[in-house]
């Protein structure tokens, strides 16, 4: 191949490359999109109305606008990568997060989706002994292992049906910097009112007229068994109202206890202890 001469203009190669290309474009019948583009292009230079540079910028252009397109036609036709079977996900990180005590009402409510449900646990656990947390979506978004535009979805559908209420955190100066979500009634437990917690309440009156049986547990077993009893385990285990109530035993050691102690030795003096029931 003969070395180009240095005193030949800049462009003369250029011209000799458009002229090859116009005899190529005479020539050949079918030519490529692409070549006929940059073979108008260099003929446009040979002609003076653009310069080098340009014509330069525009044949570069067109090879890398015919890259694309083929790229774009490959992915299209590609298939996305098939999700990592769930059982081969990796485990969470190991937390001391917690959640306190929260209502069932949005488990058992079929408008969520799981994830959802499971973001507003998460969201009491932040709440704390509150109510109100405030957060970024992507915060949450690593936290789930969801994307953020995930996240903002399971938030909507919370908020539409009334588990939480979401708004803007801003800056002094209105930069939008989170969202700031405070929990329903819907979410809380009943006993976290007092108008409920009093409902409940005055549901059971008898509740309160229970006195203190700290044998009453032991009252079956020390008959299958045949130990010995005391009278006051006896008695409490004949009154219905006992039935079903799980009280102190034994094996708590009250005896121990100063308020309890005085009594504990009355009942041991007194014959409490004998054999099946003691003295009545």
């Amino acid at each position: 191949m003969a070395a180009e001469n240095p005193d030949t203009p800049r462009g003369a190669s250029h011209e000799s490359a458009a002229e090859a290309c116009a005899q190529a474009v005479a020539t050949t019948e079918a030519p490529s999109p692409v070549f006929t583009a940059k073979a108008a292009i260099w003929a446009d230079f040979r002609a003076g109305l653009i310069s080098l540079q340009e014509a330069e910028r525009r044949s570069a252009k067109i090879g890398a606008a015919s890259a694309e397109a083929e790229t774009s036609r490959q992915r299209k036709g590609a298939h996305p990568p098939a999700p990592r079977p769930r059982h081969k996900r990796p485990a969470p990180k190991p937390s001391r997060q917690y959640a306190n005590p929260m209502a069932t009402t949005a488990m058992r409510d079929d408008r969520l989706t799981p994830g959802a449900k499971a973001l507003l646990v998460v969201l009491r656990a932040r709440c704390g002994k509150g109510r109100v947390t405030a957060f970024a979506k992507a915060t949450l978004a690593a936290t789930m292992q969801r994307s953020a535009r995930t996240i903002r979805r399971y938030l909507l559908d919370l908020e539409r049906f009334g588990y939480i209420a979401a708004r803007i955190r801003k800056t002094a100066r209105g930069f939008h910097t989170g969202l700031v979500v405070t929990l329903t009634d819907k979410v809380l437990p009943f006993f976290a009112e007092q108008k409920e917690l009093a409902a409940w309440l005055t549901e059971a009156p008898d509740r309160e007229r229970i006195p203190f049986a700290p044998f009453a547990a032991m009252g079956r077993a020390a008959i299958a068994m045949d130990l010995p009893m005391p009278t006051l385990a006896i008695k409490t285990r004949r009154n219905p109202i006992f039935q079903g109530v799980t009280v102190l035993s034994p094996n708590n050691h009250i005896h121990q206890d100063s308020s309890f102690r005085e009594r504990f030795r009355r009942e041991i003096s007194g014959g409490f202890w004998g054999k099946g029931g003691g003295s009545t």
